[in-house]
């Protein structure tokens, strides 16, 4: 594909040299060459203001070529200028250098799709840029300890340094995260992947031009958001009724069209039925659902819906539930001397329950019931296949549901490449922290926001699109239209100009307040911190109120601390949670008082009181931590021991380990391995108060300390650039 990088460069320096004309006579020949060494590069063919690329694997162009120019063409009628790349790149590197030569050209790239066949980058040494993901690189395979992520296509900033190919998929490259590059993600471009799952039946090409002619479909008609589904799973945060209550609050605020009626909208939760299956699958096949948000746990081939003790719901539930308990015991004793003994207590004199109950025929009756009951407690990828998902907007906020990178199949894939009217979904490839803010800028996507651009704001290594990233739903009027328009360009052409989302933030309109200071957070402009602080402190809406709490956190204001107090006190679960979150992140003893008021005074938020107060109290009174301290200092330990002791600061910022892992850090009597992984743990302490006196202990170690080993000095420089956000 070295050929296709020439070809870029030439068409770069005939539009730099000449007019319109000779770019059309030299897209031309570059068209004609290409097709005879199956590489294909096709410029826009209208003038616009921003463009998308469309990437596919030579096969997949080649099987496919009428359904992805029809999706070019509707592109191009949206005022979206399409380009088309086809080829079969050797690695991700090669690739990632043709996008970054291509949005430097014009018009501005906005987006890329990845169709088919496109190579895998796993990413490993940078966890730090995931929300929960923390497996041990050293103990597990690589392919389940890297992170297969796209943010090695869409964020230029970030460096890689290629480790090797995969021994068993020539498609999947692992890379290590460099120092020289951010270490913050902060994408260029919006990007997603139309990857046809492998377990499903049938030919993946006329699959995937079956997705595609439902695609320019859906951007011909027209369709306002106003119709939505939500369902909290078993296990997650959905334990809490205090989140359950609260969420018709804050989705009124990010989809108020659905809210015009009672029937638009629908809040499901696990507990309503011990199998809730049947019900979510009618709600997925509504023909009028638009978006769907699913908050429970996950695995790529496994939607995890409810558990085998979720509440009785009727006597029969009740008997099972009875049945289960004896049966199981009864078959210790069955045969034995003891069996008899077992049946007059259990079954005549506590439960007075006939002996037929545990007879073998019933034994066996009651284990095929089991087994059948087992299969509707979970959503399973046969089950996905033969639905027909409907809603186009699907957010699948649980682990692993969106891992492309199986070639066994992938949950999201299921639903999107299906029979049925979805579009796009949102997934993750690795696991997802349970207080993710799962709706962050939300609502310009009911506004009418492309979705790949609402994606482009909220980056994480595991979080990826899959689908068509261009989709967007039809603005409610020309008023919103007009708004949404320019929304889109300041997203595009003004993202790092302060004074524009200045004006943002004193709109009437509670999106793009909450849009604006979000994105105001990322321009570094002076006075923006105590913007956020006051928006946290006197707005009406909990949206506009939690992006102004999450922007002061981004830019580890020196505010944080009094935003945080603040926030203990909120009436809105989500901000009181974060809140708890942050306050063991930063470890100030000035939190202690008011994260220990907050468990008092609200017991009925579960995940708060039982959970994240209490575990943010731990790291700053540092007490549960004094042994784990201990042994990270104790030389007379093995490095194995120390090593599990310090990687417990990856999660606990403590402010008592600091000082041993600076010693550990900066004593060349150390084995670099320790020293390494000490430093990689500091990295993790990037808004403590201890984070200024720890960036300089290891500038002072780099510049004072030539015999610093390559490995520590390389994560020394990504610690500090973690530390400083950069």
């Amino acid at each position: 594909m070295k050929r296709i990088i020439t070809y870029m460069t030439a068409i770069a320096a005939a539009t730099a040299a000449a007019d319109a004309a000779a770019w059309q006579d030299m897209s031309s020949a570059v068209r004609e060459k290409t097709s005879a060494e199956d590489e294909v590069f096709v410029p826009c063919s209208r003038k616009c203001r921003t463009s998308f690329a469309i990437i596919a694997d030579i096969e997949t162009y080649r099987e496919c070529k009428a359904e992805i120019e029809a999706y070019r063409e509707v592109l191009e009628d949206e005022g979206l200028g399409t380009y088309i790349m086809a080829g079969d790149w050797d690695d991700p590197m090669e690739l990632r250098k043709q996008i970054i030569s291509l949005s430097e050209k014009k018009p501005v790239l906005e987006g890329i799709v990845l169709v088919g066949d496109i190579p895998i980058a796993m990413i490993r040494e940078g966890q730090h840029l995931t929300t929960a993901f923390k497996m041990d690189e050293e103990r597990f395979p690589e392919f389940e300890s890297s992170v297969a992520s796209d943010r090695f296509y869409d964020d230029f900033d970030l460096d890689f340094e290629l480790l090797g190919q995969d021994t068993t998929r020539s498609d999947v490259f692992y890379y290590r995260l460099s120092e020289k590059g951010a270490q913050t993600l902060r994408p260029e471009i919006y990007s997603a992947r139309m990857k046809v799952p492998g377990v499903m039946q049938g030919d993946r090409y006329g699959i995937l031009r079956d997705y595609l002619k439902k695609v320019v479909r859906a951007h011909i008609e027209q369709n306002v958001l106003d119709n939505m589904s939500y369902f909290a799973g078993h296990g997650y945060n959905s334990d809490c009724l205090t989140v359950w209550r609260q969420k018709p609050l804050v989705f009124r605020e990010n989809f108020p069209y659905c809210f015009d009626r009672s029937s638009h909208n629908r809040f499901l939760n696990f507990r309503e039925d011990r199998y809730m299956e049947d019900r979510l699958f009618n709600e997925l096949q509504r023909d009028s659902t638009d978006f769907f948000m699913f908050s429970e746990h996950g695995e790529y081939d496994t939607q995890y819906i409810s558990s085998s003790d979720t509440g009785i719901h009727s006597l029969e539930d009740a008997l099972d539930r009875l049945k289960g308990s004896i049966i199981p015991s009864f078959e210790k004793y069955r045969g034995t001397a003891d069996e008899e003994p077992f049946m007059k207590e259990v079954l005549d004199s506590v439960y007075h329950l006939s002996r037929e109950t545990v007879s073998d025929s019933a034994i066996a009756e009651f284990n095929r019931d089991a087994e059948i009951a087992a299969k509707k407690l979970n959503i399973t990828l046969d089950e996905i296949m033969k639905l027909k998902s409907n809603p186009r907007f699907i957010i699948f906020n649980a682990c692993y549901n969106g891992s492309f990178h199986r070639n066994d199949g992938y949950v999201a894939g299921c639903h999107v490449f299906g029979p049925g009217d979805c579009i796009i979904a949102q997934g993750n490839t690795v696991n997802v922290l349970q207080d993710k803010w799962e709706d962050k800028m939300l609502g310009i996507v009911s506004m009418g926001e492309r979705i790949g651009m609402w994606q482009r704001e909220i980056p994480y290594l595991e979080s990826h699109l899959i689908g068509d990233p261009t989709f967007r739903f039809t603005p409610h009027s020309e008023e919103e239209a007009g708004i949404v328009r320019q929304l889109h360009n300041d997203l595009i052409f003004n993202r790092d100009k302060a004074m524009v989302w200045k004006k943002y933030i004193k709109s009437d309109n509670h999106i793009l307040r909450a849009a604006g200071i979000s994105m105001l957070a990322g321009t570094a402009a002076e006075g923006a911190d105590a913007a956020a602080l006051g928006m946290l402190m006197d707005d009406c809406s909990p949206v506009v109120r939690m992006h102004a709490l999450d922007a002061l956190a981004k830019m580890k204001s020196a505010l944080l601390a009094e935003a945080v107090t603040a926030g203990l006190d909120d009436p809105y679960e989500m901000i009181v949670r974060t809140s708890c979150h942050l306050a063991g992140d930063i470890c100030d003893p000035s939190l202690a008082a008011p994260l220990e008021k907050t468990i008092e005074e609200h017991p009925d938020m579960v995940r708060v009181s039982g959970i994240a107060a209490g575990n943010a109290l731990d790291v700053i009174n540092g007490k549960k931590y004094t042994e784990t301290e201990e042994r990270l200092c104790d030389r007379d330990l093995p490095d194995s021991k120390r090593r599990s002791a310090l990687r417990s600061f990856r999660n606990s910022n403590t402010a008592g380990a600091v000082p041993g892992l600076i010693s550990i850090v900066t004593d060349a009597t150390e084995s670099e391995s320790l020293r390494r992984d000490a430093c990689e743990a500091l990295g993790w302490y990037s808004l403590s108060v201890e984070r200024e006196r720890i960036t300089a202990a290891l500038e002072k170690m780099l510049e004072e300390d030539a015999s610093v080993p390559e490995r520590v000095r390389k994560e020394a420089v990504k610690t500090v650039r973690r530390l400083e956000d950069k």
